[in-house]
């Protein structure tokens, strides 16, 4: 999957892929719930088994949608385990439940009948919880102000120099052990990895390290954080 992502780095695209299928699986969710609620109201057979089939085809989705989900989240974040991961895995495996659920009573009962709609309904609740958490990874964060950005650079500095400057040198871009960080946010691709130089990137560098650096799996999300603010004033 490394390479699949240095791949589409290579003609500009750095987004995650996991966002390019969950409207897939969160629209065909809403739309059974919708479909199935016009069938109770009219008791049209046809529209609730037009709803049925979206709840088969949101099944099929969920798959390589929680593949995608798994590769960003160790490409990005290199697989570390953050509040809203958590959630989002236990609403996953939790709506994988409920769209088997809600396939076999399609099979048993009536395809509007009450525990249908009731099973349709928690399923939409539910992709809209994995919505808002996955809204949170991005947007959570809220914009430091002047003074405490000013506290987590001088954090990030110190940082660096119990982790980084045995290696590094922070004013220079001469190799040390390893490359010099002055103007690494003004690169466009990492020193020695050649990835692009984003923060999902630096904190899996520190995580899962490429070629001979050593791993800092000791560093806090708010220590490598500070870190990062050190490293974009450089």
């Amino acid at each position: 999957m490394e390479s699949v992502y240095q791949t589409l780095a290579k003609i500009g695209y750095t987004h995650p892929l996991h966002p390019t299928l969950t409207h897939l699986v969160m629209g065909l969710v809403m739309g059974a719930f919708i479909f199935v609620l016009m069938a109770s109201f009219f008791r049209r057979e046809s529209l609730a088994r037009t709803a049925w089939h979206c709840m088969v085809l949101a099944l099929i989705a969920l798959l390589p949608t929680a593949v995608l989900g798994y590769a960003d989240w160790q490409h990005r974040l290199a697989g570390n385990l953050i509040f809203p991961i958590t959630i989002k895995l236990i609403l996953a495996g939790l709506l994988l439940v409920l769209l088997v659920v809600a396939i076999f009573l399609g099979f048993r009962t009536e395809n509007w009948s009450r525990n249908v709609v009731i099973t349709y309904a928690v399923c939409l609740l539910v992709v809209i919880g994995i919505g808002y958490f996955g809204g949170e990874l991005v947007y959570g964060k809220k914009p430091a102000t002047a003074a405490t950005q000013e506290t987590l650079v001088s954090e990030g500095a110190l940082v660096f120099t119990q982790s980084c400057s045995a290696c590094h040198h922070s004013d220079k871009t001469d190799y040390k052990m390893g490359p010099g960080m002055k103007g690494l946010f003004q690169l466009e691709k990492l020193p020695v990895s050649g990835r692009p130089v984003t923060e999902a990137n630096i904190l899996t560098q520190l995580k899962t390290p490429f070629k001979s650096m050593p791993a800092f799996p000791e560093l806090s999300e708010e220590k490598v954080s500070a870190l990062i603010a050190f490293l974009k004033t450089l």
